[in-house]
């Protein structure tokens, strides 16, 4: 009876593909708020709006601010027509001296004097200084390129000074953060490339690092994969990292129609070889599945090397049917 068959090949390993299971993270994901306290009158930015570095974001109210930098502004104001004031009459002064007019400490006076008011400029336009820094920290601008990814303060809240109001996620240099085996941590080269799952479709990233501490949780150590800047991805979506396993063990590959299930969870194939006349008969053996890729697997057990094995249609043979092996091509089958 012609029967398909392929050639067993024992090798001492084989190559399998690993997937490790991440999730796509922000460059920069942070949290951003007001320096200064108020009550929000106004939150322009809304969930899933792309920012730039300057656009305003929130607005807290400036009505008292406002009011304490005019305060302020009328302050410096006062004090420097006050200190030009004292400078006319040290000038007059001084000249009054050469004539012997006015004294030395008349002149003295006028002089400290000047010297006096000249501080409290200085401080008056420090104090309106301050004054207009708080009023533009009453705007909430964004600090870079950003995605509006949560608001977390409603329009008319009174926030403290620290307080949360939005969060945002950068709009490109997105990571996807793996978490793998220490062994397979240890093989990993920073700057090497790797194929990444993203949305079922296969992309090309960069590892940027490799933790050094183990995950208590997972018993896993973190990668941070750089994705291009092209790939459309999501924060919080899953990440695949395939990684090509090289796994110790005899064994050979065989086509998935090449098995019978057996009992406890071991295989039967049947295998050609010549009986006592020389007439090639088929027998059975046992094996155990390591490994299944696509219509083949990687099995191991009592088949000896370079056996002839009968590659499909297993239901209409039994042990010790003469058969003819037809082999699909010269070099039989096997990887």
């Amino acid at each position: 009876m012609p029967v398909a068959a392929v050639t067993y090949r024992q090798q001492p390993n084989f190559t399998r593909d690993a997937n490790y299971l991440g999730v796509v993270r922000a460059g920069t994901d942070s949290v951003v708020g007001f320096e200064v306290a108020g009550v929000l009158t106004s939150l322009t930015a809304t969930e899933g709006m792309r920012v730039a570095p300057g656009d305003v974001l929130a607005q807290l109210g400036t009505d008292r601010r406002q009011a304490r930098l005019d305060a302020a502004a009328a302050a410096l104001s006062r004090v420097m027509a006050e200190r030009a004031q004292a400078e006319a009459r040290a000038e007059r002064i001084a000249a009054l001296v050469e004539d012997g007019s006015a004294s030395q400490q008349d002149y003295d006076d006028a002089r400290f004097a000047t010297q006096a008011l000249q501080a409290a400029e200085n401080t008056a336009a420090a104090q309106k200084q301050s004054a207009q820094l708080e009023l533009n920290k009453s705007t909430l601008k964004a600090p870079y390129n950003a995605v509006v990814a949560e608001r977390l303060a409603q329009t008319g809240a009174v926030v403290a000074p620290g307080t949360p109001v939005l969060r945002l996620v950068t709009a490109s240099g997105r990571e996807a953060h793996i978490g793998v085996p220490s062994d397979v941590a240890r093989r990993l080269q920073i700057g090497s490339t790797h194929t990444l799952l993203l949305q079922g479709q296969q992309v090309i990233a960069r590892l940027r690092s490799v933790r050094e501490d183990l995950d208590p949780a997972t018993l896993t150590v973190g990668a941070v994969f750089d994705l291009p800047d092209d790939v459309t991805s999501v924060v919080g979506e899953s990440a695949v990292l395939q990684v090509a396993e090289t796994v110790t063990s005899d064994g050979g590959w065989l086509p998935v129609t090449a098995l019978l299930e057996a009992s406890r969870g071991l295989w039967d194939v049947l295998t050609i070889t010549p009986d006592e006349q020389g007439k090639p008969r088929a027998g059975r053996e046992s094996v155990e599945i390591l490994y299944t890729r696509g219509n083949e697997v990687f099995v191991r057990g009592t088949l000896p090397d370079n056996v002839a094995v009968v590659a499909s249609g297993l239901q209409r043979i039994s042990p010790g049917d003469l058969v003819e092996a037809i082999f699909p091509d010269a070099a039989g089958a096997g990887s």
